[in-house]
């Protein structure tokens, strides 16, 4: 390379920008992370948190990962897979047993994604959209089971999966680019996202496999192999992962509880009910992911011809929308419905969004585009520009106050009614037996609990997510000679028989929850 003056004169320009670049990251970073953590312990504790909260409790204080059964080990059930439990875990060992503690991995999981939404956001886009990116992802996703902030503030496993995947995407990217020594760890992320959902598996398959038929029609052998690769290696190291879990962590004398009935409860629910209630709920909250992915596919048609030159964003595009379209196209046709199962998807979209309002707001030449928008409204002279324009200002302003509603509840709510029920049981003499199906409980706790077998959950389920609405539910709580009754927002139908029977009176009663004593 041969060196001038001015080489050496915007040597310093790069360094600076590069300097710039990254202190405004780093700060975004922190906001992110003081915005996760504000009152983070004051939103209520979640069913679903509950159980993987009570596992990484009883892993931090004693070792046994699995949950307690009347004060004895048992082993694991309805947490979240490893990957998300034992993080859990490690941050009480950290710093003491509590919400916040628990609730801090899936903070920084989610701070973590909307980082890499931006990294891959640039790399799609020659180096920008990054902070595009970061905007839809954090304003025009709706509801607050979509939302990435909200849902990391959650102890559930969406954030972490999403994490694993967006980091695998990013080493693929860089294999792609013939960094090799990133396959690796490329497919040990595939192999965690694998297993942190159960949904997960067929849609991050598709995600490669589509890609690298595309590689093998356009006869680029070598990208074909990476997604060959990574999907083989994905399969392996998910596998692989699942072995060391079960081999390091699981008492192999505590056998799982079998659960039948689990994918005709959530994952295939042919009904008409169902599928009404999945569109509209796809087309009230997702609309923003529905509108970029529409755009994501009629870029990725019209720049086909990447596709023969072997170009690493191009493929990368495609592996990111055949994730999200199969995802979506599961919700809308076979799932439950419910707004948590089109989370990620929705996420992930974002990238997509990003770029749709790029290309509407002409790069986000904003003054340019505002004047050709009045003149659309005031009919003077109207354009494309000023239609495109338009579309902005609609996709935007339908979403971004919905997005802004979600935030604003989440944060303004406080509720300690689970710690005070809890805390009211936890004084009284030591060895009372609790019953409840409120896994939340089982976290604060301090005193021996019982609850239903597992299976119970997929009769609930149904009948709660209108699957079976007069599914039979048999239980009887008095095998466990309960000293105390807690029933909450999940236990009502379960417990209701039992109540009628004389056998328990009310006692206290806190929010959501009713705590009973037993008559003797």
């Amino acid at each position: 390379m041969k060196y001038t003056t001015s080489t050496y004169l915007e040597q310093p320009t790069r360094v600076g920008a590069s300097a710039r670049q990254l202190a405004a990251w780093t700060a975004l970073a922190l906001a992110l992370l003081v915005v996760g953590l504000w009152n983070l312990d004051g939103p209520p504790i979640w069913w679903d948190e509950g159980w993987t909260l009570s596992v990484a409790r009883t892993w931090a204080e004693t070792g046994h990962y699995g949950r307690l059964r009347d004060g004895q080990p048992a082993a694991p059930g309805l947490e979240a897979a490893f990957t998300t439990t034992l993080p859990v875990g490690l941050s009480m060992r950290l710093f003491g047993v509590g919400l916040w503690q628990g609730r801090l991995f899936g903070v920084l999981c989610a701070v973590a994604s909307v980082l890499l939404l931006a990294a891959l956001g640039a790399r799609l886009n020659q180096g920008r959209l990054a902070w595009a990116t970061v905007g839809a992802a954090l304003l025009l996703t709706i509801h607050p089971q979509i939302q990435p902030l909200l849902q990391g503030r959650q102890v559930l496993a969406e954030m972490p999966m999403l994490l694993y995947l967006l980091a695998g995407y990013l080493g693929l990217w860089a294999t792609l680019g013939g960094a090799w020594v990133a396959l690796p760890p490329t497919v040990l992320l595939l192999g965690a996202a694998w297993i942190s959902k159960g949904q997960t598996a067929p849609f991050l398959l598709a995600s490669l496999l589509a890609p690298g038929l595309a590689a093998l029609l356009a006869r680029r052998w070598r990208v074909a192999s990476i997604f060959a690769l990574a999907a083989g290696g994905a399969f392996l190291s998910a596998n692989l992962l699942r072995w060391l879990g079960a081999a390091l962590l699981f008492d192999p004398d505590l056998l799982p509880e079998p659960v039948e009935g689990l994918l005709g409860m959530v994952a295939i629910v042919p009904t008409a009910f169902h599928r009404l209630y999945a569109l509209q709920n796809l087309v009230f909250f997702g609309f923003p992911a529905l509108c970029g992915l529409l755009w994501g596919t009629w870029r990725l048609w019209g720049e086909r011809a990447s596709a023969r030159a072997g170009a690493p964003a191009w493929y990368l595009r495609l592996t990111l929308l055949a994730f999200c379209g199969s995802w979506l196209a599961w919700f809308l046709g076979l799932s439950v419905g419910v707004p948590r199962y089109m989370a990620v998807p929705g996420v992930v979209a974002s990238l997509f969004v990003a770029e749709l309002l790029f290309a509407l707001s002409g790069g986000f030449a904003l003054r340019e585009r505002l004047l050709a928008l009045g003149d659309l409204l005031t009919l003077r002279r109207p354009t494309r520009a000023g239609g495109a324009a338009l579309l902005a200002v609609l996709l935007i302003a339908a979403a971004a106050p919905l997005t802004t509603l979600s935030l604003t509840k989440e944060y303004t709510t406080y509720d300690r009614s689970a710690q005070r029920i809890a805390a009211w049981l936890n004084a009284q003499p030591p060895g009372s037996r609790v019953e409840t199906y409120e896994s939340e409980l089982h976290f604060l706790l301090n005193q021996p609990y019982t609850f239903p077998p597992d299976q119970i959950h997929v009769a609930l389920g149904k009948r709660y997510l209108q699957v079976e609405p007069e599914a039979r539910v048999e239980y009887d709580p008095l095998a466990n000679d309960p000293d105390y009754l807690v029933i909450g927002r999940f236990g009502h139908d379960l417990y209701l028989p039992v109540l009628a029977t004389g056998h328990f009176r009310l006692v206290e009663w806190e929010g959501i929850y009713r705590l009973y004593a037993r008559v003797r």
